[in-house]
């Protein structure tokens, strides 16, 4: 149980260091939100104070700091018992104890990653590279609309050798999503990527501007579109070869919800299932 508590929140402040919120990390992870919640807010804070890379000493002092605390920390529970009878008599209160030795510790280990970020790998865009990535929308509510228009301001893609996160910005920002439904795609990156395993693709909208069709839409403004977050994510685990063109369909989709007394709203989501993976063989050159 520690152990996926520590991965957990491990993961969470790796997502965090990449842009995603609190929020969309305890929705994931309901169990244990309590738990996440003030350990993510204080690793949040600590990163909006600490914007520098500190010196060697500073570092020191920080890891005396938690160091000091986990110390407290176990005097205090030795205070009335020892531990083999903390262990045996009092289960509970070893586990919490032994989980809030694995928050410190998981705290600093985000600390640290927030001083001392890894520079992400930045791709090289390329007409003949070895990865592309393309838009679809699986049909549902798409039909209701004459545009719905999306604006991509960058894509993450992660590593599964690794764990590091690709990051780069689309060819193509803005795409209609009403001239790609079905089968339909279009192409918005290509270009060179290591070598490996992959296993989610993090696409940011920073902008939805949706057009219904004259005979259902009410005014001639804009109709509100919905997402879970800024950040769609579909997990999805694929590979890049050196021989292959690894081609990765990133499909969405357009809900309606509600009904016509409460009133219609739609949401985008991503499609993990419709979304695929093609490969061909890179063409080589006599």
């Amino acid at each position: 149980m520690i152990d996926k508590f520590d991965k957990i929140l491990d993961q969470c402040i790796d997502r965090i260091n990449k842009g995603e919120d609190v929020k969309a990390c305890l929705t994931d992870y309901p169990v244990y939100s309590e738990q996440l919640k003030p350990l993510l807010q204080a690793m949040i804070a600590t990163k909006k104070t600490y914007t520098f890379t500190p010196r060697e000493d500073v570092k020191a002092t920080a890891k005396r700091s938690f160091g000091a605390d986990l110390e407290k920390r176990i005097q205090k529970g030795r205070q009335s018992r020892t531990w083999l009878s903390s262990l045996f008599g009092k289960p509970i209160a070893w586990v919490a104890l032994t989980a809030a030795t694995a928050a410190i510790i998981g705290i600093y280990i985000g600390i640290n990653q927030v001083f001392y970020p890894i520079s992400p790998i930045v791709p090289v865009s390329n007409p003949e590279g070895n990865f592309v990535l393309l838009i679809s929308d699986d049909v549902n509510a798409i039909d209701d609309f004459e545009s719905v228009t999306i604006s991509i301001t960058r894509v993450g893609i992660r590593s599964s050798d690794t764990g590091k996160w690709i990051e780069f910005k689309p060819e193509i920002n803005d795409v209609n999503l009403t001239t790609v439904k079905g089968d339909k795609t279009q192409q918005i990156w290509r270009g060179d990527m290591p070598v490996g395993e992959y296993s989610k693709i993090f696409i940011y909208v920073d902008d939805i501007q949706g057009v219904l069709k004259e005979d259902i839409r009410e005014t001639d403004k804009p109709v509100e579109i919905k997402l879970p977050s800024n950040k769609l994510q579909i997990s999805k685990s694929f590979q890049i070869a050196e021989d292959e063109v690894t081609s990765f369909v990133y499909d969405l989709t357009v809900i309606a919800t509600g009904n016509e007394q409460s009133g219609i709203r739609y949401i985008l989501k991503p499609q993990t299932d419709e979304s695929s993976v093609e490969k061909m063989p890179v063409e080589k050159q006599e």
